[in-house]
């Protein structure tokens, strides 16, 4: 008999003429000042949560992602990478604070290349060299996400192939 009535009580206060469908937080707000029961805001949550209305015109709170391009898929290892880069790290005996993550996108194999924040573009260029070209040859494709790093790099670098990314 308790539990019908906290259901009319969230029935009444969540759907009918007078009300606005609020939300679970709002809801539980409004109704703590008035009524009171063991789990009640877990029960005000679950009842939101199943109310049909709601759920179809329920409003999206992320940012829509950025738009999708096709990437297309390489035919051997080593043809094509992505770069990122792992910021934000304690500096080593030696000053390193970043690592670089070369990772091929054919095999998901990855050099892990430490790297200091105040490398130059020409820095980035002489370690790639000498740790992707070296063992893997050229390659076709460089796909990253832009980052601070690499948009330096490619603010000084304009004309370089190297670092000509999608």
């Amino acid at each position: 008999m308790v539990a019908g009535l906290q259901e009319r009580i969230m029935e009444e206060a969540h759907s009918s003429k007078y009300s606005i469908h609020p939300g679970s937080t709002m809801m539980y707000r409004d109704l703590k000042e008035v009524y009171w029961w063991n789990s009640m805001k877990k029960s005000v949550a679950e009842f939101v949560a199943k109310c049909p209305n709601c759920q179809q015109v329920k409003v999206e709170h992320q940012r829509p992602g950025s738009l999708a391009q096709n990437i297309e898929l390489p035919e051997w290892k080593w043809e094509m990478i992505n770069l990122d880069f792992i910021t934000g790290l304690p500096r080593s005996h030696i000053q390193h604070d970043t690592i670089w993550v070369i990772v091929d996108r054919m095999t998901k194999s990855a050099h892990f290349l430490p790297v200091k924040t105040t490398h130059s573009a020409e820095d980035y260029a002489r370690l790639y060299i000498q740790e992707a070209v070296r063992l893997h040859r050229v390659l076709v494709s460089i796909i990253s996400d832009r980052g601070a790093q690499l948009k330096l790099c490619e603010n000084r670098t304009k004309t370089s192939p190297l670092f000509d990314m999608k």
